[in-house]
Order: structure tokens, then C-alpha cells, then sequence
């Protein structure tokens, strides 16, 4: 079968290079399947380009990546899948199915599937479901609506994309984006108000595997490179591995990445360094138990010579406006680089923050967002007890805070 990989996302600040896209051609490579992809982040008239390459391509099916279903914090939101629905209807319109994939769309993928009208989807990753599929497609065993679960297919773990030819990661690249590769796929955490926890797996990938794809796309000029795993310290074990295979490779590159609050040694903070990390943001929950942690890493940062920021949720249920100013000040007296603070939560369905939720009227008069006729939560619903003018109260003019939704940037462009 022929499939015409479209990366619908617009969303240029700044712009992500759909690595998922690439993963996925690399799996199709070993396979009898064709492809080619269709890029719209920078079209001029993404329609017109879409219906070229339809037309030329003359695909089976197509596939499109959802990377998210909005932008997460409440201010100055974006709610990106009335558009995708729009790109589902141009293809059908073309007599063409169409499968859906990505991480936005794992986060929910039936409620998804229904409201674009697509026809099948892969939750998780796609690397061995993709081919599949089509191969179930091609031999007429696929009923219409279907989902795969990515992570029951099993995929080359060892494999190793050829990287950077497919999209023009020059314009990428030169619009403030950053190159992504992935150690892993999944996570293993279980935090309430977040959907990543429905699963609890992690699928590691071959370190040298994964150090062979950095080296192609430096051999191809690209220096500076963002992690793309949910967090990086999943498994200290495998991080090590990672890092000492990056680190014999000796490549001329820099990366930034993601770490919780645990688990984390002293020996992690010099691998990274040694690796030539120069950025971490430190993935922070809301509560207190995590405080001296963060204080400890924010400092082995420093003494490694690293640069370290902190991405912090505060105003879950239950939280105190005393626990927050507490959370503040060791912050500030850790002294990270700069901490972004976001306080509205963003529901899904059937999670446990949602259903306490949705179940307590008390709690409810603090949602925010589309609340009526949209139970499944697909359109942006949050909950924030604690405003802005409260955060505001509570950081006072202390320039090493920003109140997340006010500005579009990422953390690398912040320091």
C-alpha cells in the first residue's frame, strides 16, 4: 500500500520538526508499504498543497499526526483539532481513508477519532502498528473506527531512521526550532491530571541505536538537538547507557531535555554534562514531597556547569495557598534559571483529577473553558482555583518567575 504522511501543525512558535513522521518512515522502510510525506507547518495555502500531493501521490490511505490537541495552559489558548477535522474532511473528500497518530492524539484516541471523523487510529507508538495495519488494510481485516494500541506491536527497538532528508529542517531550524530525538517511548509515572498515566509503559530504545540517528543528522550539519521523551529519567540505568554511548561518540552537538523530580544521582548531573546537555527543565508536580529534590538537583546543575529550569504545576484540589508560597521560596532560594508557573489544570476524561472533579460541586464553580455538550473534555476544559492575581500576590515583581500562557516561547529560548 502507498500512505501520504501529512503533518497538519502549524504552530510556529516555535515550529517542531515532526520527528513521529520520521520514525514512522523508517519502520516503513523495512517493509513493502510506500510513502511519502506532505509538511503544511510553513504552506503558504496548506489546502492547495495538501490537494497536490494527494493528487500526485494517489495514496491508499493517509496518515496524519495530531502532536496536540491544544495548548494546554487556559491563557491565550489554541485548540488545534477543528482544524485537523478540517484536513480529514479534504482527504476524504478525495476518496482517501485516513489514520490518525501522534502524541495529542494517544492522549485520547477514541474521543479524537469520533470528533475528526477519521477512520483509524494508532495510540502510542506507531513504529510496529503502522505497518500493521496497512498490512491488515491491504488484506481487506480492518473494519472502519478501528484503534491499535502502538505499545502491543512490537518494533525494532534497534532501528535506526535516516533522519533529516525528509522536511526542510533548515527553515525548521532557522525559525527558532530544535532538532528532537527519542530514547524512549511512554511513562511510567501516575500523576493524577495527567493522561500520559493510563498506560504506565515504557518502551527503551537501543542506546547506540539512538546515538547512530544523532550522528547522521550532525553528519548533515544540525548541532543543537530537544530531547522528545516524556522525561528523560525514566530508568536511571537506561539514562546512563544513553549517555556514556553519547558520550564515547564524542559528536559535535548540543541537546536540552526533560527530568522529574526523581529518581536522579550525582553521577547522572556529570553524565549530562559530559554529554554536552546544556539545558534541563525540571518537570515539577504540584505538593511539597519533591522540594529538598529539586533544591538538590537545582544545585547539581550548577556544579556541573549546567543550565537548569523549572517548568512548575501548582493549584491541584486540596492545595493551600501556604503550600504555594512555600513551593515558591525554596524556588527561590534554589535559584534556577527562571521557573515557569502555570496554575489552571487541564482535564481529560477519565482521569482521576477530573472525575474528583466533575463529582464534587463545590469544586466546579472554579472551571473554566467549553463546559456545556463536551463531557468527553476534547475541547479545552480547566480547572483554576488559583488565579493569576493570586500567583501574582504570591511572586510579587521577582523577575525569576513567569506565569505560563502570556508569552509563546519555549525554555530553550528563555536563558
Amino acid at each position: 500500500m502507498t500512505i501520504l504522511l501529512i503533518n497538519p501543525n502549524r504552530y510556529q512558535s516555535p515550529p517542531v520538526p515532526p520527528i513521529g513522521l520520521e520514525y514512522l518512515a523508517g519502520a516503513l522502510d523495512s517493509t513493502g508499504h510506500q510513502y511519502q510525506v506532505c509538511d503544511l507547518c510553513f504552506a503558504e495555502n496548506p489546502a492547495d498543497v495538501l490537494t497536490r500531493a494527494i493528487d500526485s501521490v494517489r495514496p491508499d490511505i493517509a496518515g496524519i499526526t495530531i502532536r496536540n490537541i491544544d495548548t494546554v495552559i487556559y491563557q491565550n489558548n489554541l485548540f488545534f483539532l477543528d482544524d485537523i477535522a478540517k484536513t480529514v474532511r479534504q482527504v476524504h473528500d478525495r476518496e482517501v481513508p485516513v489514520v490518525l497518530g501522534g502524541a495529542g492524539y494517544s492522549f485520547m484516541p477514541e474521543e479524537i477519532l469520533a470528533y475528526t471523523g477519521a477512520d483509524y487510529g494508532i495510540a502510542g507508538p506507531g513504529e510496529g502498528a503502522l505497518p500493521v495495519l496497512l498490512d491488515r488494510l491491504a488484506d481487506g481485516a480492518v473494519p472502519e473506527r478501528t484503534v491499535l494500541d502502538g505499545f502491543d506491536m512490537p518494533f525494532d527497538r534497534s532501528l535506526t531512521p535516516g533522519r533529516g532528508e525528509l522536511f526542510d529542517y533548515e527553515r525548521y531550524l532557522g525559525s527558532r526550532g530544535l532538532a528532537g530525538f527519542e530514547t524512549q517511548k511512554g511513562c511510567a509515572e501516575r500523576c493524577a491530571y495527567c493522561l500520559e498515566c493510563r498506560r504506565d509503559r515504557v518502551v527503551f530504545r537501543e542506546p547506540d541505536a539512538v546515538v547512530d540517528e544523532i550522528e547522521t543528522m550532525v553528519g548533515r550539519g544540525i548541532s543543537r538537538f530537544h530531547l522528545c521523551d516524556t522525561e528523560f529519567n525514566q530508568d536511571l540505568g537506561h539514562c546512563k547507557r544513553f549517555l556514556h554511548a553519547l558520550i564515547d561518540r564524542e559528536l559535535d552537538m548540543q541537546w536540552a531535555l526533560y527530568l522529574k523530580s526523581r529518581p536522579y544521582d550525582g553521577e547522572l548531573f556529570e553524565l549530562l554534562a559530559a554529554s554536552r546537555a546544556e539545558l534541563v527543565t525540571l518537570s515539577l508536580p504540584t505538593g511539597t514531597d519533591w522540594l529538598s529534590a529539586a533544591s538538590e538537583q537545582v544545585q547539581l546543575a550548577r556544579a556541573n556547569g549546567l543550565k537548569l529550569v523549572v517548568d512548575l504545576l501548582v493549584g491541584l484540589p486540596g492545595q493551600t495557598i501556604d503550600e504555594v508560597r512555600r513551593i515558591i521560596d525554596t524556588l527561590r532560594e534554589a535559584g534556577p534559571e527562571t521557573v515557569g508557573v502555570n496554575s489552571t489544570i487541564r482535564l481529560y476524561k477519565g482521569l482521576p483529577v477530573t472525575d474528583m472533579i466533575m463529582a464534587d460541586p463545590a469544586q466546579q464553580r472554579y472551571l473554566l473553558g467549553e463546559t456545556e455538550g463536551n463531557d468527553d473534555c476534547v475541547r479545552p476544559v480547566f480547572y483554576q482555583w488559583l488565579t493569576v492575581d493570586m500567583l501574582r500576590d504570591i511572586i510579587g515583581d521577582d523577575p525569576l518567575f513567569k506565569i505560563e500562557g502570556f508569552e509563546r516561547t519555549s525554555n530553550y529560548e528563555r536563558v
